[in-house]
């Protein structure tokens, strides 16, 4: 079952899902509820795979992202006016991990998912935000990584805290889960996960 907007009106005011900033009335939508765009983003840094003679594999049955994106991912600093400018793809091989503004807390016993979806509008200008990774998992706190690439013609200027980036769709799932979320990304601060980790 997916949450209409009063349902997941409802479920933010009993607490069963928390958001942090509260969502404001323009973020709504029938079914679904549109997030912000963060201010921390990350990119592959290129200069580690163009060296001469070097090929990276990753054998993905032993890969640990957390190790990799210590190894390869960057900061990308944004422009003066503090935005970000996504290139077409064609222009510039660009994969932009950024998060949403927003925290959210899925609370277990509300037994709660949802899905991060673009929105129409971006999709149809050739922006993607996630990379066949929508599960956002029952029990999830944090703010959610979005997996960004520009196909479409434009150069896109993207505003933090201003551009509605993307949307959730929450829905209910049939019990409460018995298994506590065992992800490494429970709450991150960083695209590349939990940067504040202590060592």
């Amino acid at each position: 079952m997916i949450l209409s907007n009063d349902d997941i009106r409802k479920a933010i005011e009993s607490g069963e899902i928390e958001i942090t900033p509260r969502p404001g009335v323009e973020q709504y939508a029938p079914s679904s509820l549109d997030l912000t765009l963060g201010n921390s983003f990350k990119v592959w840094d290129e200069s580690k795979f163009k060296t001469a003679g070097v090929e990276i594999n990753l054998d993905l049955s032993k890969q640990d992202f957390i190790t990799t994106a210590k190894a390869f991912l960057t900061d990308l600093k944004p422009l003066e006016d503090g935005t970000i400018v996504l290139p077409p793809y064609r222009v510039a091989q660009f994969h932009l991990l950024a998060i949403t503004h927003e925290k959210v807390h899925l609370k277990k016993q509300a037994a709660l998912a949802a899905r991060v979806e673009g929105r129409s509008s971006f999709a149809r200008l050739g922006l993607t935000v996630h990379l066949t990774a929508p599960t956002i998992q029952c029990g999830f706190r944090g703010p959610i990584t979005l997996e960004m690439i520009n196909v479409g013609p434009f150069y896109l200027k993207l505003v933090p805290e201003k551009t509605r980036i993307c949307q959730l769709i929450f829905e209910k799932v049939q019990s409460e889960p018995t298994e506590e979320i065992k992800s490494r990304f429970q709450d991150q601060d960083s695209p590349a996960g939990k940067e504040t980790r202590k060592q």
